[in-house]
């Protein structure tokens, strides 16, 4: 029975892994990356998003440093795999997903 499933979702052509887990973008913590071009370099995947939740504060100048949502996911003792510190952002409606 289980390779007739696996045939079946590799005949569609999709798998996709964490479709159940949270959305860093949709949490109340997520900080959206502005670009302002042509000044500021076009992030890559890694660098999207910032969390409020996580950061460090500069002790001279007291500016926060806020931590990529990227490096907070793959941390199990900040946000982890599972996000468990999401909250649901109530102004951001939960993406769908389309396919």
């Amino acid at each position: 029975m289980f390779k007739f499933l696996l045939i079946l979702n590799l005949s569609t052509g999709y798998i996709i892994r964490n479709r159940e887990l949270p959305i860093c973008i949709n949490c109340l913590h997520f900080i959206e990356d502005k670009i302002y071009y042509p000044y500021d370099q076009i992030p890559c995947d890694e660098q999207y998003g910032r969390c409020k939740k996580f950061g460090q504060v500069n002790l001279i100048s007291g500016a926060i440093k806020y931590d990529l949502a990227r490096d907070c996911r793959f941390d199990v003792s900040k946000c982890g795999n599972s996000g468990s510190e999401y909250i649901e952002n109530p102004r951001h409606q939960p993406s769908d997903q389309k396919e």
